[in-house]
């Protein structure tokens, strides 16, 4: 009896500390400026957060351009493929941007100095499934 208790209480230990752990890793986890991704110097999937620029849509290119500015003012080119964007958010001219805070995740290739993206997390109302809201 005493030696079930004791792999219970164990157990229920074990449990809370990797559920602290895991709550841990996912918290200290923050995205990165721009500035901070142009220093990198090898190809690594980030994520990303600065001020829209500028977007530009290429349709005989299938490609979807944003210009991210960071906090100092650097700034970083944003591609996408327009089919994944269209299959994941809708279609390219209804979405809307909150150019003050946009977060994008994707891969960075620093010979190019620029951001495949594979996510829009946030700045983008299509990011969150939900419509815009109506005034």
């Amino acid at each position: 009896m005493k030696t079930r208790l004791k792999l219970f209480i164990t157990g229920v230990a074990l449990f809370t500390v990797f559920l602290a752990m895991g709550y841990l890793a996912v918290k200290s986890s923050s995205y990165m400026d721009v500035s901070q991704v142009l220093q990198l110097d090898y190809q690594t999937k980030v994520t990303v957060k600065g001020r829209l620029v500028q977007v530009n849509y290429d349709p005989q290119a299938g490609k979807l351009y944003l210009l991210l500015e960071g906090k100092n003012g650097e700034k970083l080119l944003a591609i996408a493929d327009a089919k994944m964007i269209e299959d994941k958010y809708g279609p390219i001219q209804y979405l809307k941007w909150n150019k003050d805070n946009v977060v994008l995740q994707g891969i960075y290739n620093p010979a190019q100095k620029t951001l495949t993206i594979t996510n829009i997390l946030e700045g983008c109302h299509s990011s969150y499934q939900q419509p815009v809201a109506q005034a």
